[in-house]
């Protein structure tokens, strides 16, 4: 397998990764909670920018896992703003 130039969905694809990343590992040091709509707003746009990706290299269980993600990001975002 060769490694080629990444194209500008692949670095889209890795921005959304490290959104992902990024709010897990802020929840997990206490940098954020878990409950709030910066968690899921940064989880829905990573999960937004790995769906951009995976339009020009379609994976069906990647699609589906972010699928899930960005419906659980954006119920979150919803309990977090009616929670106010």
């Amino acid at each position: 397998m060769s490694l080629s130039a990444p194209t500008v969905p692949d670095l889209v694809g890795v921005v959304g990764a490290i959104c992902v990343l990024y709010a897990y590992w802020a929840v997990s040091n206490d940098r954020l909670s878990a409950k709030s709509a910066t968690f899921h707003a940064i989880n829905a746009l990573g999960a937004v920018l790995l769906l951009f990706s995976l339009l020009f290299k379609p994976n069906l269980g990647s699609i589906v896992i972010e699928l899930v993600w960005l419906t659980i990001a954006l119920f979150g975002l919803y309990r977090a703003r009616h929670r106010r």
